[in-house]
Order: structure tokens, then C-alpha cells, then sequence
């Protein structure tokens, strides 16, 4: 139950890039959400959940198109397959580069990840952050600028280094 509420969201953008009418996209999600319960038990452990469900997503898209006749205009089985690929990789990529951050978030030194904890994770804007750091706003920005290109310029390493 967890990997599924997990990815619902994923799940969910990915039905929307395939289908252009939301109440389809609802209707092919409820349908994929049966069938991820039916079929649970295929699921290997070692694979992504995600990309599982989504290959099952593109199915049910497949049997709206075939019930709905007016998806013709709009894609045909090969143009879908095209646009799941490219899904697939772009969330592959991204999954990637966020397991990046985390490791170059690691990497910072503590005073920077408080100002990314005050900011992002505890839902204080910059003007609170600059009150409890007892900092001037335009100090924070600055700051915040730093550390953004600091952990943009480690992710590019690390995925030059991954590709070489």
C-alpha cells in the first residue's frame, strides 16, 4: 500500500501526458489502481514500482482508446509507446539526480543545510530565516544563491562522471 500511495502521484502525471481529458485520466487511474491490486503479486521487489504501475497505466490508456473511439484523432498505439518511453526515461533521469542532491546535500557544511531546512523543509520563507539567522534578507538570498549553484555544479560532476 505504501509504494502505491508513494507513486499515485507519478502514476497520475504520467496517465495526464497520455490522455488530454482529465475525467479520462481519473477513470484510467481507478482503473489502474484496480488492477495494481489484482496483480500485486507479480510485482518484483527488486524493480521499480513506479515504472511497473506505469507500464500497467499505458494498458488501461490503451483499452480507453479502443472503448473511445475519439482518441483516434489524437494518438495512435506507436505515438503512445513513444511518449511512455520518454516519460520513462525522463523519470528515470530525474529519480537519478534527485538521489544526486541528497548525496550532495550531504556534502554541505551544517550552517547551509539549516537554511535549506528553515526554508524548504519547515516552511519558513526567506524573511523568517533571515529573522531567526539574525541576518539581513538580502544576506539569505545571497546565501541561498550559493548553495543552489553549489549543489547544481555537484550534480552536473556527478552525472558527467556517471556518463563517462
Amino acid at each position: 500500500m505504501r509504494l502505491y500511495s508513494n507513486s499515485y502521484s507519478k502514476i497520475f502525471r504520467f496517465i495526464l501526458t497520455l490522455i488530454p481529458c482529465r475525467n479520462d485520466a481519473d477513470e484510467v487511474m481507478q482503473e489502474t489502481s484496480l488492477v495494481l491490486w489484482r496483480k500485486f503479486g507479480e510485482y518484483q521487489a527488486d524493480g521499480s514500482f513506479t515504472r511497473w504501475a506505469c507500464g500497467i497505466a499505458r494498458i488501461e490508456v490503451l483499452r480507453l482508446m479502443e472503448r473511445k473511439k475519439r482518441f483516434a484523432a489524437f494518438f495512435d498505439e506507436q505515438l503512445l509507446t513513444q511518449i511512455a518511453s520518454t516519460h520513462a526515461r525522463y523519470d528515470e533521469l530525474l529519480e537519478i539526480r534527485r538521489d544526486f542532491l541528497g548525496q550532495c546535500k550531504r556534502q554541505l557544511p551544517e550552517k547551509d543545510l539549516y537554511l535549506l531546512q528553515l526554508i524548504y523543509e519547515s516552511e519558513h520563507g526567506a524573511k523568517t530565516a533571515a529573522s531567526i539567522m539574525d541576518q539581513p534578507l538580502s544576506t539569505i538570498y545571497r546565501h541561498l544563491d550559493r548553495i543552489r549553484t553549489a549543489l547544481f555544479r555537484c550534480i552536473e560532476r556527478k552525472m558527467n562522471a556517471e556518463d563517462a
